[in-house]
């Protein structure tokens, strides 16, 4: 065998060493470690406890943009990575919060599938503004889709929301039965329809759109009973209506993290 084939043929092997070294190292490389380098590029999210690699972990409390959701964990597709799309599967697991799907990053942003879960209706009360009244009950969602703009906007999806024991509290006490939310949109518009599944006193129909990261939503809601404490809670909800029911208007604007300092 000449000097020459030799070279070419330990050179390969060296290559294919340090090939099999890069990747022992990113399969073993402490999620701790890495998360300690990613952080600062991470905007508005804050992980505590890490555990684990970066492929399989998790963090005994995650935060994003503040707010407290709870216990985080992550399966990470290393075949996907290595394909220029990185792909994982997360669950978040708090004590009025438990969500999972799967991530997955696009040419301009990412995208959440597979959602699915429930929250208590309580984390919704800031976008209500109802300052007498709490929403209580829980939001449940299957098998969503969410898809963010580069700065982790909402730019469409497919999703269906259920406000299941749907009800307020405050001021007065009244259960409003099951409330559906069906959204749909796409670049950068998302809309949503708003109604009752015909079990609770209120009948409940509406719309709410998101564009430009500004929302609007107008609801109206008319009692099916003449009297009793939801007649009294809608009394606190909006303003009258000319059938003789209530238009509740919730509209603002999301903030972008520069925007909220």
């Amino acid at each position: 065998m000449s000097s020459g084939k030799t070279s070419r043929r330990w050179l390969w092997i060296g290559l294919g060493g340090l090939l099999l070294l890069l990747v022992l190292v990113a399969a073993t490389l402490p999620a701790a470690l890495a998360w300690r380098h990613l952080s600062g590029q991470v905007s508005g999210v804050e992980l505590a406890g890490v555990q684990g690699s970066i492929w399989q972990g998790s963090a005994r409390e995650l935060a994003v943009r503040g707010q407290r959701l709870g216990k985080l964990q992550w399966r990470l597709s290393p075949w996907a990575t290595l394909g220029g799309k990185p792909r994982v599967d997360l669950a978040v697991e708090g004590p009025d919060l438990r969500l999972s799907g799967t991530w997955q990053a696009l040419a301009s942003g990412s995208e959440f599938s597979a959602l699915s879960g429930e929250i208590a209706a309580g984390w919704f009360a800031p976008a209500l503004d109802i300052p007498a009244l709490e929403p209580t009950g829980r939001i449940t969602v299957a098998d969503g889709r969410l898809v963010l703009d580069a700065q982790a906007i909402p730019n469409g999806g497919d999703l269906t929301l259920r406000w299941l024991e749907a009800g307020v509290r405050g001021q007065v006490q009244a259960r409003l039965g099951t409330i559906v939310i069906d959204a749909r949109g796409s670049e950068g518009r998302i809309t949503a329809s708003v109604s009752d599944g015909g079990d609770g006193d209120v009948a409940i129909a509406g719309q709410f759109h998101l564009q430009d990261l500004a929302y609007r939503g107008e609801v109206r809601l008319n009692a099916r009973v003449s009297e009793g404490p939801v007649v009294e809670a809608l009394q606190w909800i909006g303003m009258p209506s000319g059938d003789g029911g209530r238009l509740l208007i919730v509209e603002g604007r999301l903030l972008l993290n520069e925007e909220s300092l």
